[in-house]
């Protein structure tokens, strides 16, 4: 089965299915019982056979679907994303605030991961998600003029 979950798959299975139809309705009622069940098994067999590539379809493009959404919301966060130091930090009037998003994290995967302060030190600051430690001065908390967020 080549192209399982392709358009042609299931335009080739509604073929099949029509072909046998065509059959069918050709052989009016000179088919014996055991030519009509055979062709009705054909039939249903295509008929499934389609089904079952249209499944396969809808569910490739539910997850084009939904990484197309993620690419989307990337984006429009990448719009409002600023580097400052070693993070990466909202925008409000192109100016950054707010607690810093890892680095590593937003360049490598695009995901914004804040930065926690790493236990039992007021210095450094940890990503929870790569475990990268950043030094405090180069990612601090900026406070907005004007929160308006």
């Amino acid at each position: 089965m080549a192209n399982i979950g392709s358009v042609g798959a299931v335009l080739r299975s509604l073929q099949t299915a029509q072909d046998v139809g065509k059959a069918i309705r050709e052989a009016g009622y000179v088919l014996s019982r055991d030519d009509m069940r055979r062709q009705l098994a054909d039939l249903s067999g295509s008929i499934s056979e389609a089904k079952l590539q249209l499944t396969l379809l809808k569910e490739a493009v539910d997850g084009k679907d939904e990484e197309l959404r993620k690419l989307e919301h990337t984006l429009s966060f990448k719009q409002i994303l600023r580097r400052r130091g070693d993070g990466y930090y909202k925008t409000l009037e192109g100016r950054p605030y707010g607690q810093p998003y890892c680095s590593y994290c937003w360049e490598s995967e695009h995901k914004a991961i804040h930065l926690h302060n790493k236990i039992f030190s007021k210095d450094v600051r940890q990503c929870p998600h790569c475990k990268n430690e950043y030094q405090a001065g180069r990612t601090p908390y900026l406070e907005a003029d004007r929160l308006a967020v």
